[in-house]
């Protein structure tokens, strides 16, 4: 993945780095100075007026699977599929026999390519009452609309630039719905495709309204616990309503009424509950879900459960409420950091037990649901965290819907997205297997009839069996940096390195590594900020109790490392 020089020079203006090695990277940055090559971004050629996949399988997802047909996309929209469909003489006729045409995979909630907001007295958008460090008001009440950043919409946040947009491409997303995060009320959410300019990328916006459990001020300020935040979305509601009520009886007899006064944190709401937009509201645990539905049916939302990992406990309820439900793919572990000798409440224990289960429940209870990535760091463990799903009862046709159409379906887009049908946009993903399948690959992918083609591939790893164990917990330091950090590392019997690297500073999560012989080379993410994510690749060499080797940053300086076993053997 190529290094986003762009993100890093701003890093290097002033921004934080939750990583590893925080202060030698910024140094680094900062010294690529003048000399440095100029960072340009890749201009993307204009396509061929059609393209036409033959001998493809097609899995249109529309519930029918074609073996050997031919998929024929034309400015920027699937023209025909099946099979002997016409192929128009300019074509870009591309041989697909042994490949599988898929639609272009969906996260339904992400933060993939966000930037951030600008403009606004804030600099970065926050509700006035929000901001306290700045100087301003605290909220004494609802009238203050505390937190509440309504009118943000994610469509004005996006970084086109982003590293993560490639990334997730190259794992076969090609649209996400993303949306502000700070705030009770967080803003609007916009359906984005993964390619093109800012402009460009907006398939609909608004697309939804996000709201949260978070406090405003902690309890210095109104509202300042759970309950105070429950309280205060009913109330912002019942002001919405009662808005739009009087705004009706006004504009139908205006002489003698006092004309309705400008709010731009209720006017959003007020859309949001006349234009029935999807409202994400964050719930995982059954009763936070049962509460979440009661306060819908309260205030007239259309609600959107987001997290719902506990769902698999009440999967007939939420269908029977008619609610659409977000999953979050991202399982619950083990907490590495708690105290080895203390004993696990059985809540986690259930909840690590059976939260991948709820896929497989929501599917047979008939309740409408998708998936999103959550915390996951890279499209590739979505994958993986899917097929823990599908292990544990979920049928691989619900998990390509949850993938698919299911998200295009709760945005109110699956007339456009979705599916591989004639008239929808040319989102799709080709690869040489099945898509759940272990060693699948990608091999490209179409993103509003755009072709991408396959990443270049990961350094090829030697065939040696590991002649040392490198699974265990290991301190490591940079460049003989007082700085540490601590690996977490697990190999299996084929060499193949997983785990994370955490500092103080965040986590490394290591997407891809192995070891051979004494050799290893590992591959990780890390987040420099929202949708911010580089590619650190860390290679080197092993004995018994110590490690040493090479950190690179992408085009940047390379660093040495060195690692000993925390408990030697």
């Amino acid at each position: 993945m190529a290094t986003n020089r762009t993100a890093l020079a701003r890093l290097a203006a002033g921004r934080t780095f939750p990583a590893l090695c925080v202060v030698s990277l910024l140094a680094l940055a900062g010294a690529a100075g003048p000399a440095a090559a100029q960072y340009m971004p890749g201009q993307t050629p204009a396509p061929p007026p059609f393209f036409a996949l033959q001998n493809a399988r097609i899995v249109t997802g529309a519930g029918s699977v074609i073996d050997s047909g031919t998929v024929v996309i034309g400015n920027g929209l699937i023209e025909a599929v099946g099979v002997g469909v016409d192929v128009p003489g300019d074509a870009w006729i591309i041989d697909a026999a042994g490949l599988t045409v898929y639609p272009g995979l969906f996260d339904a909630l992400s933060s993939v390519g966000m930037g951030t907001q600008g403009g606004g007295e804030n600099g970065g958008g926050g509700n006035v009452q929000f901001s306290l460090q700045g100087g301003q008001p605290r909220s004494v009440g609802a009238e203050d609309r505390p937190a509440t950043n309504s009118w943000i919409s994610a469509a004005d946040m996006l970084d086109p630039e982003s590293g993560s947009i490639e990334r997730w491409r190259a794992g076969g997303f090609t649209s996400a719905m993303v949306a502000p995060d700070d705030g009770i009320v967080t803003g609007q959410g916009a359906v984005v495709s993964l390619a093109g300019d800012a402009r460009e990328m907006v398939v609909k916006a608004p697309a939804a309204l996000r709201v949260t459990m978070s406090g405003a001020g902690g309890f210095r300020s109104y509202p300042g616990s759970l309950m105070g935040v429950i309280a205060y979305i009913r109330q912002l509601y019942m002001d919405a309503n009662h808005a739009s009520a009087y705004e009706e009886r006004y504009m139908a007899d205006p002489r003698g009424r006092r004309r309705p006064a400008y709010d731009r944190a209720l006017g959003p709401v007020q859309a949001a509950i006349a234009g029935g937009w999807p409202t994400l509201l964050p719930a995982d645990e059954a009763r936070e879900i049962r509460r979440a539905i009661k306060i819908a049916r309260d205030t007239g939302m259309r609600l959107v459960v987001a997290g719902a990992q506990d769902a698999y406990s009440m999967a007939d309820e939420i269908a029977a409420a008619g609610v659409s439900v977000l999953v979050d793919v991202d399982w619950p572990e083990e907490n590495r950091d708690a105290d080895p000798d203390a004993d696990e409440p059985l809540s986690s224990l259930e909840r690590r037990a059976y939260a991948p289960t709820t896929p497989a429940r929501l599917e047979e209870a008939g309740a409408d649901w998708a998936f999103y990535s959550g915390s996951v760091s890279s499209p590739g463990a979505v994958i993986d965290n899917v097929r823990t799903a599908i292990e544990k009862g979920l049928s691989e046709e619900a998990a390509l819907d949850a993938l698919t159409s299911a998200p295009a379906r709760i945005y109110g887009l699956d007339a456009v997205m979705g599916s591989v049908e004639p008239g929808k946009i040319a989102n799709l993903v080709v690869t040489d297997g099945p898509l759940f399948d272990e060693d699948t690959n990608v091999k490209m992918v179409f993103v509003d009839g755009r072709k991408f083609e396959e990443m270049e591939s990961e350094e090829e790893r030697p065939a040696e069996a590991p002649s040392v164990n490198i699974s265990g917990t290991w301190i490591l330091s940079v460049n003989n940096d007082s700085q540490e950090a601590i690996a977490e590392l697990e190999v299996s019997e084929d060499g193949e390195v997983t785990g994370e690297i955490r500092s103080e500073q965040g986590n490394l999560v290591i997407t891809s590594g192995w070891i051979s012989g004494n050799e290893f080379n590992l591959t990780g993410t890390v987040e420099a900020g929202p949708g911010e994510e580089f590619e650190i690749t860390i290679s080197g060499t092993a004995e018994e109790n110590s490690l040493e080797g090479i950190m690179s940053f992408g085009d940047f300086q390379d660093m040495d490392f060195s690692g000993i076993r925390q408990t030697p053997r």
